[in-house]
């Protein structure tokens, strides 16, 4: 078995507390969106579920995927836990070059856009700024989050906490689809890029930055 199929099982190990929970959640949402709803059910329904504490609490939730969050955590790690922060800025760093590579290839409408006939139609929240150009696809804020929550799944020794990692992420990735900055189509793709590189840089990155800390 080669060295690198080796790192990849290991950072499976690491974390398949975290992957299984995740592939059933996407799994379970690729079937709705494929088979029973379109990619405009999909968002007039979730517009529909505003409340007034969603409407106050998703704008900071969605702060978790931001460019500022990700150095905040990243420079934390670095004095918590130096080698775990290089991991993280790192891994931030990858999954961005892919996030803005793909934006600038599809070059997809986000909805305030791709819905300029229907804005009556949609609801806003109050106070919050809606993007509107070509970049929707994929989320990269959701990007960003999958990617935090894969590292520290990875590098948590107590493994359900893996699930609170998740948990976060994903409202992260739902904050989105709520202040109507992308489609669910958009997050879906973001957390799967996210998840997927960043375990790709775990295997040939992390597990060197590990074995060299001598863990």
């Amino acid at each position: 078995m080669s060295a690198v199929l080796q790192n990849f099982i290991k950072v499976y190990q690491q974390l398949k507390y975290f992957i299984w929970p995740y592939v059933a959640i996407v799994f379970c949402v690729l079937f709705i969106r494929l088979f029973l709803i379109t990619r405009a059910d999909a968002y007039f329904y979730i517009n529909r579920l505003h409340t007034p504490a969603g409407d106050w609490l998703f704008p900071y939730i969605t702060q978790l995927g931001s460019a500022s969050a990700a150095v905040l955590i990243s420079l934390l790690l670095l004095v918590l836990r130096k080698r775990m922060g290089i991991v993280m800025a790192t891994s931030y760093l990858f999954t961005a070059a892919v996030s803005f590579t793909l934006k600038a290839i599809v070059g997809f409408p986000r909805p305030h856009r791709y819905f300029a006939d229907r804005l009556h139609d949609i609801y806003f929240v109050p106070g919050v700024a809606v993007l509107d150009n070509f970049r929707s696809f994929p989320s990269g804020h959701s990007v960003c989050a999958f990617t935090a929550a894969t590292v520290l799944a990875y590098y948590t020794k107590n493994k359900y906490w893996s699930f609170l990692y998740l948990a976060l992420a994903m409202l992260v990735a739902y904050s989105r689809m709520y202040m109507s900055q992308h489609f669910l189509e958009d997050v879906t793709a973001g957390s799967l890029l996210g998840v997927f590189f960043t375990m790709v840089w775990l295997g040939f990155f992390g597990r060197k930055e590990e074995q060299l800390s001598g863990q």
